[in-house]
């Protein structure tokens, strides 16, 4: 719509035409985005749907790549690209790579990622480049476990989203989540995003000053 005006403005602007027949045209406002996210529960569910799904070869696999998501709070493409090198179970941190070369950051291998982490290692074996998932995404297998448990078509992005309102809900500061993110905006995208996750968080906290 900014383009067409604009280029019937500027026939009026040059003479071609007296008056711009777009000119009245506003922009329709955009309907909110429905953002589905699981609950700690329903996550569970698909994660036990999907390993013991013996139809699918790789159910073991595509259950450990949805369960990493979840519980790390990363991106397909950054849990795909993860490789054992960039795994120190000593110092209890996973340094992420970005699509941009010699960009990322870490994040650290949280309490209930770990057991996950040591067993993904260990099946991995000595080589450091090997990757650390066996699968590079698990779509269909997350879309499968949707249908059979009756639930809502959740995406492999629902999952990030699951992480990240977890974290708010468990009163963990915006600033450190975006860092677990791998943004560099201080929280700002997340305070937009996830307002209507802190509000009740925000009312708890107030109960404390009674």
């Amino acid at each position: 719509l900014f383009f067409i005006k604009g280029v019937f403005e500027r026939a009026v602007r040059d003479g071609i035409i007296a008056k711009s027949p777009a000119a009245h045209l506003m922009p329709m406002k955009r309907q909110a985005i429905e953002r589905l996210t699981p609950t700690w529960e329903q996550f569970q569910q698909m994660v036990h749907y999907i390993r013991g799904n013996s139809i699918n070869r790789r159910c073991a696999a595509s259950g450990d790549f949805v369960e990493f998501m979840g519980l790390s709070g990363l991106g397909n493409g950054e849990v795909a690209a993860l490789k054992i090198s960039d795994v120190d179970l000593p110092r209890g941190k996973i340094w992420v790579r970005r699509q941009k070369p010699d960009t990322g950051f870490h994040i650290p291998i949280f309490p209930r990622l770990r057991p996950l982490i040591e067993n993904l290692v260990k099946q991995a074996g000595p080589d450091p480049k090997a990757k650390l998932l066996a699968v590079s995404e698990a779509k269909k297998s997350l879309h499968g476990a949707c249908e059979e448990l009756n639930l809502p078509h959740f995406t492999q992005r629902s999952l990030r989203r699951m992480f990240i309102t977890d974290a708010l809900e468990k009163g963990i500061d915006v600033k450190t989540i975006a860092e677990w993110q791998g943004h560099r905006d201080g929280g700002k995208l997340i305070l937009d995003t996830y307002s209507h996750v802190r509000r009740p968080h925000h009312d708890r906290m107030a109960e404390l000053l009674a």
